[in-house]
């Protein structure tokens, strides 16, 4: 009946590819920032109790206040509990942790039965491992660079650095040899092409080749 179909919303799946961003305003008014090779499940209206979407890769959210019903952001097997603030999620498949980073406001983090409220400044990780780790006095200018349209590398390691920049270009890759022990600082502006950010690169002794959309980090 009319009734029924009120109470189980439309949702929608929306999707960055490689090399791509977005933003979104779902239906309460909170706003979305997507990073590249990411997901977003979210309903056409918030008609229950609570306000649940799902993400995967990495999102900054502004949520809207809404007390009488409170917002959730599932990813992987963890959920952020929201009221209403500003933080980033950022959980790739390929990176080592999952993390919950926090710049206004108040979340908690919900995990194995496990529930951290976290500060502004904070930052929640969750790894392989069944315990959440609280990191204090995170650098949040790091944390939300990607949405400011840089990536901002500070005691970065290579492999860190060289999944950003596969996302960001939709480029593979591949080592000929061990990954290089470097670590990286400063910025790179987003807007920046990829033979800029590997001549750069070269500079810390790291040497490329391209061979169409694979990116080859010579062993020497």
């Amino acid at each position: 009946n009319g009734q029924a179909s009120e109470a189980s919303p439309l949702y929608n799946m929306l999707k960055t590819p490689r090399g791509g961003q977005y933003q979104l305003q779902l239906a309460d008014g909170s706003k979305v920032w997507m990073n590249a090779g990411s997901s977003l499940y979210f309903p056409t209206s918030f008609t229950g109790k609570e306000r649940v979407v799902e993400l995967t890769g990495e999102a900054y959210f502004e949520i809207a206040k809404d007390a009488q019903r409170p917002f959730r952001v599932k990813v992987n097997d963890m959920y952020v509990n929201v009221l209403g603030t500003h933080f980033n999620v950022m959980a790739y498949d390929n990176e080592e942790a999952a993390s919950v980073t926090l710049l206004e406001g108040a979340v908690q983090v919900e995990r194995n039965n496990e529930h951290i409220n976290i500060r502004p400044g904070q930052q929640v990780q969750a790894g392989d491992d069944a315990r959440l780790r609280v990191l204090n006095n995170v650098d949040l200018e790091e944390a939300v660079a990607w949405k400011n349209g840089y990536f901002q590398a500070n005691h970065t390691s290579l492999a860190v650095l060289m999944r950003q920049i596969e996302r960001w270009y939709n480029v593979d890759v591949v080592y000929e040899g061990k990954v290089p022990d470097r670590k990286f600082g400063g910025k790179i502006p987003r807007k920046s092409d990829l033979k800029q950010v590997l001549t750069a690169l070269e500079i810390s002794k790291v040497y490329s080749k391209v061979e169409g959309n694979k990116i080859i980090i010579m062993d020497r």
